[in-house]
């Protein structure tokens, strides 16, 4: 491959990928291509990515007749990195080969959210445990790295965090580490600057990154951001984390004290307007904002409501031991669909987001759309709307027509939306239809799993199980 087609590819990484997963400083990786110090499994993995967003003009100008050259630079880093893996054997893990791991775990991801895929995101993680990436900043770190050397790793670390986080809320699976375990501290340089390659020596300290630790603390809530939304994004993402993983112990079992936790994420997000800025929610642009800023403020309030959206579904487990008119939130199909008032606001957000941002997204931002999609379409298809006074004057098929535009917008450039939009036109074949307000409760944990590694079709989102519940209502009905 030529050195302009390699140039071409790397610009395209850093147009589109690097705004979202930070892991390079743009001088220092040109440098050692330059000298051959560039792995090739980690070169090859980002041009993966990078070719989804090639013009199919100049993809054809540069690869002719292939189709799907992403596909093929995909099966080489693979194939690469096996390779790497053997020769290295139980040498120390390199920043490298975390960085090839993650690459490979996104595409996978991205593509086809197959079980192999999910396998490759934790494997991603485990070699960021094996290179100490969670310990920068522990007395036992690497102190004879630069401050550059030290920030990058710190990005890496906590890219690889935010991506396990996010594809495992979107799956309803364990998390891979414990966040009492971490021992990095947040960024101090702002995404721009770091891929510059001006790197800020770091002035924060180690975060807690378990919200409800940090809210009863002393300090209180600590948003160290270093101005353009990266750690303040994490912040959301830690909440978004913790509201899914107490969700996963109650629906597995049921305990005082995750019923209290869930109580006090509750007091948390009802304190978000004082420990953010009141202009922070206003999804419009500010004159002095720049775009990149803008696009992950965006992000994070899209996090955050998914966030409130989950934290406000009903616990199956629960709802065989509590009366169905209880009015706990845990139960409360009367809670459920208050809540989807923060769909609503997802779907606002789309009004104020150019349509250059979805090339430069968190594709997980995808799942986000589809989970809200399928809240507003179950609530019409309930019945409950009409009894719920706040919703009553809700413009929801504005909403639900907002967020389908929404998500076939990131189809150009990430096959899990086009994945995810299939889902949503066998859904709505069904919209006709009544849910009754019981297996309600199990349909709303159904879909929670845009993913589930666990079946037959991971990467195929089943709406069957609406199918064959709504079959079943009609027959009854008939009878």
């Amino acid at each position: 491959m030529s050195f302009s087609t390699k140039h071409t590819l790397l610009s395209l990484y850093f147009d589109h990928i690097q705004p979202i997963f930070p892991m390079f400083r743009r001088p220092a990786l040109y440098h050692n291509l330059l000298n051959g110090h560039v792995p090739d499994d980690l070169l090859v993995a980002m041009f993966a990515i990078a070719c989804r967003f090639l013009p199919p003009d100049k993809c054809t100008l540069l690869f002719g007749h292939a189709t799907s050259p992403w596909e093929q630079f995909s099966q080489l880093a693979h194939q690469k990195s096996r390779e790497n893996a053997d020769k290295e054997g139980n040498r120390p893990v390199t920043l490298d080969a975390v960085k090839t791991a993650c690459l490979l775990a996104l595409y996978e991801y991205t593509s086809t959210p197959s079980r192999q895929a999910w396998v490759l995101v934790g494997n991603a993680m485990r070699l960021a445990l094996m290179a100490q990436l969670h310990q920068v900043d522990c007395a036992n770190g690497a102190d004879n790295l630069s401050a550059a050397e030290k920030e990058e790793r710190r990005f890496v670390w906590w890219t690889i965090w935010r991506l396990d986080c996010t594809i495992n809320v979107t799956t309803v699976t364990p998390f891979s580490i414990d966040p009492r375990l971490i021992g990095t501290a947040l960024v101090s340089t702002t995404i721009p600057e770091f891929t510059a390659g001006v790197v800020e020596t770091t002035r924060n300290k180690i975060p807690e990154m378990d919200p409800v630790r940090s809210w009863t603390s002393v300090q209180g809530p600590q948003v160290q951001d270093t101005g353009d939304g990266f750690n303040t994004h994490l912040f959301a993402v830690s909440l978004l984390r913790a509201v899914s993983e107490c969700h996963q112990r109650l629906n597995t079992r049921v305990n005082a004290e995750d019923i209290q936790y869930i109580s006090s994420l509750e007091e948390i997000f009802t304190a978000l307007d004082v420990i953010f800025p009141g202009s922070f929610f206003a999804p419009a642009k500010s004159p002095t904002e720049e775009s990149h800023t803008h696009r992950l403020r965006l992000e994070t309030i899209i996090m955050l409501n998914t966030a409130r959206l989950i934290l406000n579904e009903p616990v199956g487990q629960l709802t065989t031991k509590v009366p169905e008119s209880s009015s706990n939130s845990l139960v409360s199909l009367g809670g459920w669909r208050d809540s989807l008032g923060y769909a609503e606001d997802i779907a606002n957000v789309f009004n104020y987001w150019p349509s250059d941002y979805f090339a430069v997204s968190d594709p997980i931002i995808s799942c986000a759309i589809w989970h809200a999609y399928c809240g507003l379409m179950m609530l019409e298809m309930s019945g409950l709307k009409n009894s719920g006074a706040d919703l009553q004057n809700m413009p929801e098929t504005n909403a639900l027509e907002g967020l389908s535009i929404s998500l076939n917008s990131f189809t150009p450039w990430w096959p899990i939306a086009r994945v995810l939009q299939d889902s949503l036109q066998e859904l709505r074949a069904w919209s006709w239809a009544k849910l009754d307000s019981r297996r309600l409760i199990g349909l709303i944990s159904h879909v929670r799993k845009a993913f589930s590694p666990f079946t037959r079709q991971p990467g195929r989102v089943d709406v069957s199980i609406l199918c064959d519940s709504l079959v079943e209502d009609l027959t009854m009905s008939v009878m």
